[in-house]
């Protein structure tokens, strides 16, 4: 298999409900008619999903590293890959404050990170560790053109009600995109600007 085109009417594994299930139906919609898309409940742990394609259980499914690296060092092939933003979601509960200090640590995090990625993949090692085919990678072994993050920054009306009225069109989620009931600006602005003003302060 080469192409995610020869994945239609051909049975792949997502874990429903999370973001790596979402980008897997964005990718496979882009590749064929919806309905020649089919697919079948996996578990949330790569590992298990990874165990189960092994096994033949489906023709593909959706990882993220380490486990696309232990994939492709077993044999498998990549047909298709993409991005998504991690977005972090807050209550009206929280503070400002303390929402402009988790978005000051993740931007920290992301400079890190993009200064020595290579210096970084340990940490998908220490997160997986105890699994013999993670534990036999090394740093090298990883492909660091995947490794992509970025400074956060508030959520694009446009993309978000995009997402939503895609997700609806799936049967995902009820209801039409009320952009005022679905993001707090109050928040998401306060917060966002306390977080430049104590890095350039």
């Amino acid at each position: 298999m080469f192409t995610p085109q020869e994945l239609a009417h051909r049975p792949v594994g997502l874990d429903y409900g999370n973001g790596t299930a979402y980008a897997g139906l964005l990718m496979l919609e882009g590749a064929m008619p919806r309905e020649a898309v089919t697919t079948v409940a996996a578990a949330t742990s790569p590992a298990e999903r990874f165990a189960r394609l092994m096994r033949g259980d489906f023709a593909a499914t959706v990882l993220q590293e380490p486990w696309i690296t232990v994939a492709e060092k077993a044999g498998c092939r990549l047909v298709s890959t993409t991005f998504f933003h991690g977005t972090w979601v807050a209550t009206r509960d929280v503070h400002p404050e303390a929402y402009a200090a988790l978005l000051r640590a993740i931007t920290k995090a992301v400079h890190r990170i993009n200064a020595d990625k290579r210096r970084y993949v340990s940490y998908f090692k220490r997160d997986w560790a105890g699994h013999p085919e993670v534990d036999a990678l090394t740093a090298d072994d990883f492909n660091l053109g995947r490794i992509q993050v970025k400074e956060p920054g508030p959520i694009p009306e446009s993309e978000a009600r995009w997402a939503w009225e895609w997700m609806s069109s799936w049967g995902l989620i009820d209801g039409t995109f009320d952009a005022a009931a679905q993001i707090d600006r109050r928040l998401e602005g306060a917060a966002h600007e306390l977080a430049v003003a104590v890095r350039t302060g």
